[in-house]
């Protein structure tokens, strides 16, 4: 492996890709560590690519934003080019998606924060191409950072180069259907991506899929994926609706601009990042399917027949007078009657747990109850609820009975 590329001196790769690897290096002309990247010497097709390569990461390295990784400069080595870029020291948001530990207000702002980010980009000319969650770095004050900002569109430069077939630019799920089909693409391609990456980090799998890349791209250009709060009656509807318009086949049916989509991001939840699917007072919850712990709400319906009913009990009889003694005259008592008891409330509820596919064990309070469904009474109070079943990620919930609640959980099965 080569020790150096300019001054830059290797420590270490950190990942690899069709276009080239990337190191971390040290930079000792200002003592601070870099991200390198290498272009593959196969990707150098010319001098005047070079000389293109080197104008476009100039371009880019103009950009200046809190949210966009820094390119602090670009050179020629070894036969081809490389890239230094700000190092940083955080986690792949590939890994923090797979992880599913994000809340639903923190898949919000994480978009939000991309979705402004891209804002700022495009309006200095600048389109990514290649947004996806490995190019994403989730700081350790959990900022976010795109990486690779705009080097899809130099790698696009090397990939029209090439005489072979079957490499395809970008990440294919992630892709909008304009790229799918090679035509044009602006600003709403971007969001579009943002779409495709908030639908995985809500719903806990990706809108569209397939077994090879011919359907999966058939799928981005055709098919319309299954609302998110159709899948989970736990995501609010407006977040829902918001997921997908990014996901409209047609640009102009999306979100126009960064701005336009940050701004529906920054009011999609109401007050406090509190789900809207069911008025307040409501449980709160947690669950393991695609995003953990993730703050829900739990719907509680009520059905009363006929009126409010109960039983009381009635004050006691009045006393009788004492005895008056003998030789005094009779005394008149005053009686004062018991004031009447409030209405004997229950001790325990009956929780109605149903679920697709059905068969799922469920546990209480860590005691297993049995598969679904099934009907389970228990004390009034808060009560910590568990689906599992093989092949599926488990659900898992704290719910607060007070009355019969009907519950019905559509588990997720393991990609």
């Amino acid at each position: 492996m080569i020790s150096e590329y300019g001054r830059y001196r290797i420590i270490k790769e950190l990942g690899k890709g069709t276009m080239g690897v990337v190191y971390q290096a040290h930079d000792p002309q200002i003592d601070r560590m870099v991200a390198l990247k290498i272009l593959r010497p196969d990707r150098v097709t010319s001098e005047s690519f070079v000389a293109r390569f080197l104008k476009e990461a100039r371009a880019i390295g103009r950009l200046s934003h809190a949210h966009i990784v820094t390119i602090y400069d670009v050179g020629e080595d070894h036969g081809t080019v490389y890239i230094a870029m700000e190092f940083l020291k955080g986690e792949p948001f590939n890994e923090v998606v797979r992880s599913g530990r994000l809340t639903v207000p923190q898949c919000v702002e994480i978009a939000r924060q991309v979705a402004e980010t891209l804002d700022y980009a495009h309006r200095q000319g600048i389109v990514h191409r290649d947004i996806k969650p490995s190019n994403i770095i989730l700081t350790e004050d959990h900022q976010v950072k795109l990486t690779d900002f705009g080097i899809a569109r130099i790698e696009d430069m090397a990939a029209g180069q090439q005489t072979q077939a079957g490499e395809i630019l970008g990440t294919p799920v992630y892709m909008s259907p304009e790229q799918v089909v090679g035509q044009q693409v602006d600003g709403r391609s971007d969001l579009f991506s943002v779409g495709v990456i908030l639908y995985e980090m809500i719903v806990g799998r990706r809108p569209f899929g397939g077994n090879n890349i011919a359907a999966i791209f058939q799928a981005i250009t055709h098919d319309t994926p299954e609302a998110p709060s159709a899948k989970d009656p736990f995501i609010p509807q407006r977040l829902s609706d918001l997921i997908m318009k990014s996901l409209a086949k047609d640009p102009a049916q999306r979100f126009q601009t960064g701005r336009q989509m940050a701004e529906a991001l920054a009011t999609v939840l109401p007050a406090g990042g509190q789900s809207a699917v069911a008025p307040p007072p409501a449980p709160q919850a947690t669950r393991r399917s695609g995003i953990k712990p993730l703050i829900l709400t739990v719907l509680l319906i009520l059905v009363l027949a006929g009126g409010t009913g109960g039983y009381y009990l009635y004050g006691r009889k009045a006393s009788s007078p004492d005895p008056a003694t003998p030789g005094d005259p009779p005394v008149a008592q005053q009686v004062t009657p018991a004031p009447t008891q409030a209405p004997v409330q229950p001790q325990t509820a009956m929780l109605r747990i149903s679920s697709e596919p059905i068969g799922a064990t469920v546990f209480v309070d860590s005691g297993e109850k049995g598969p679904t469904p099934l009907d389970v009474p228990l004390p009034l109070g808060k009560h910590e609820l568990r689906l599992s079943m093989p092949g599926f990620l488990e659900w898992e919930a704290q719910v607060d009975l007070d009355r019969e609640t009907p519950l019905h959980i559509t588990m997720r099965p393991v990609e």
